[in-house]
């Protein structure tokens, strides 16, 4: 019976030894990348929209436009695979969660961030790119411009040239901007 006192006196002091530390304490702990949503990719049945890239629009000389929609969606597969909002047929993709039409201070709040220069030095760089965050411009009733952000690694891809040099990869301080604005529209990602 001592033996059985003795083994649990043990293992009682044993337990209350152990430091207890929270996941805050532990330097070494390293944040878990967001779990990537799987969605499954579908397009509108019927042509919503008229679909005129202009392939020599660029954000850093400025290009005019009618109107911005910003829109909250998943313009990613899980398989690699990253889409714009509006594909070339001018439907619209099934990720759609909201979408909101920005003032012409948003629109130029937008199109100063990612057409300056400074936006791409010391940039931030992951390799996830899943973009929630999409921009959709309109001239003429035709979408001229489409540009699709990944918040979570700090990357965009536009279909119009960006102040970017060697990529498209922006750092903190555009990131808290982009951040800011997609809060400011409620697309919340």
């Amino acid at each position: 019976m001592t033996n059985f006192i003795k083994s649990i006196l043990l293992v009682f002091l044993f337990l209350t030894s152990c430091k207890n530390t929270s996941v805050k304490d532990n330097e070494n702990f390293k944040l878990l990348p967001p779990k990537i949503e799987s969605a499954k990719i579908r397009w509108a049945t019927t042509n919503e929209f008229v679909v005129s890239i202009d392939s020599l629009l660029s954000y850093k000389k400025g290009f005019e436009c009618d109107s911005v929609i910003g829109v909250n969606y998943i313009g990613f597969d899980g398989n690699g695979h990253s889409f714009y909002p509006i594909n070339k047929r001018g439907r619209s993709i099934n990720t759609i969660k909201s979408r909101k039409k920005l003032d012409r201070n948003q629109i130029l709040k937008l199109n100063a961030i990612i057409g300056n220069k400074k936006t791409f030095e010391n940039s931030n760089m992951a390799a996830c790119y899943n973009p929630r965050l999409g921009f959709i411009y309109f001239k003429d009733n035709k979408v001229i411009c489409q540009t699709q952000i990944c918040l979570e690694c700090s990357q965009l891809e536009s279909t119009a040239k960006t102040a970017g040099i060697k990529s498209d990869a922006f750092n903190d301080k555009a990131g808290k901007k982009l951040t800011k604005l997609s809060n400011e529209l409620g697309l919340n990602n």
